[in-house]
């Protein structure tokens, strides 16, 4: 195996596994919460702020202060939700974004050139810039530490 710099990975890479692990890290939570969810929709991780926005959940996840936690998922949501939009099934929640017609980080889509011509874009042609934002810090990087957390924990926080 080769190990490559991060740097020359293309982003829609290490993207592409942070929205597959957290769509079944969240729907795993769901289960065991109970809480009932389409098993074939893509979107779960921006549902996990509100599902998992609980006492004993903060409190398995290391959490001393109830209203510290809460105020993080709030102020966190945004993050989740970009992380979901990255699935080619979802997609930009903008006008004409969609699964087929808008970037995702694991396939091609069509785009229109400067000189209106269709063309195909890749996603390791471009950037999202989701991952610049968590290496910055914030709630972005507090959000896939609560990711690790939450996978770390599992099993203690749904018993």
């Amino acid at each position: 195996m080769i190990a490559l710099d991060r740097s020359v990975v293309p982003e829609c890479h290490p993207l592409h596994y942070l929205q597959m692990a957290t769509e079944k890290m969240s729907k795993a939570a769901f289960e065991a919460l109970g809480v009932t969810t389409d098993l074939f929709s893509h979107v779960a991780f921006s549902h996990a702020p509100y599902h998992l926005a609980r006492r004993d959940v903060a409190r398995a996840l290391g959490y001393k202060d109830f209203n510290v936690y809460r105020d993080f998922l709030r102020r966190a949501a945004p993050f989740f939700r970009r992380v979901d939009e990255l699935s080619p099934s979802v997609g930009l929640q903008t006008p004409g974004g969609a699964a087929t017609d808008g970037p995702n980080v694991e396939y091609p889509w069509q785009a229109r050139n400067a000189a209106g011509a269709l063309i195909w874009i890749a996603p390791a042609e471009r950037g999202f810039g989701l991952l610049a934002q968590i290496e910055r810090g914030g709630d972005a990087a507090r959000m896939v530490e609560f990711v690790r957390t939450l996978l770390d924990r599992f099993d203690a926080v749904f018993p």
